[in-house]
């Protein structure tokens, strides 16, 4: 009889528990909200949400920035072995708008080449004597991607960097 209310009683704390656990999008605004922006919520669930299995580091300047505005970084880390992407979010909320500037890497194996799809991409900037070439797609965005050779295995590492701006609320 004992061990049968013990299971009654772990699995009605398991439910309990359960119900009250924090989403992953309270657990990204109350983190944010921690650090002060308290006035973008939305425009943060719209542009960073915690994708499935992930990872956050939030973090701002000790001092802060100047005036009334509050500005927070947010790395997110999600995805697999072998299929994990990094986004590096910083927003910035001031009393009248939210503002966010992006920047992501993703590691592809294999050349360039094949990871970039010209259909999408363009060439915009060679750089001759560089690492990286510079391609800009339809909509303005640049990324840059460079190819790295580790004895016969080769990868292709993409950086995007994008800004938006929202309004509060």
């Amino acid at each position: 009889m004992k061990c049968k209310i013990f299971v009654f009683f772990s699995l009605a704390a398991t439910m309990v528990g359960a119900a009250h656990a924090e989403s992953d999008d309270q657990i990204l605004l109350n983190a944010f909200h921690k650090y002060g922006i308290t006035k973008c919520d939305k425009f943060i669930l719209e542009n960073s949400k915690l994708e499935g299995n992930w990872n956050m580091f939030i973090s701002k300047h000790s001092g802060g920035i100047e005036g009334s505005a509050t500005e927070v970084s947010i790395i997110r880390i999600w995805g697999t072995e072998n299929d994990t992407v990094k986004a590096d979010d910083s927003y910035i909320q001031t009393p009248k708008n939210c503002y966010m500037h992006r920047r992501s890497t993703v590691t592809y194996p294999g050349t360039c080449e094949s990871n970039v799809d010209g259909n999408y991409w363009y060439v915009s900037n060679n750089m001759p004597g560089k690492d990286y070439t510079t391609y800009t797609n339809k909509g303005g965005v640049e990324m840059q991607a460079k190819e790295i050779q580790v004895g016969n295995f080769k990868a292709c590492i993409q950086e995007t960097s994008i800004r938006k701006q929202g309004s509060q609320g």
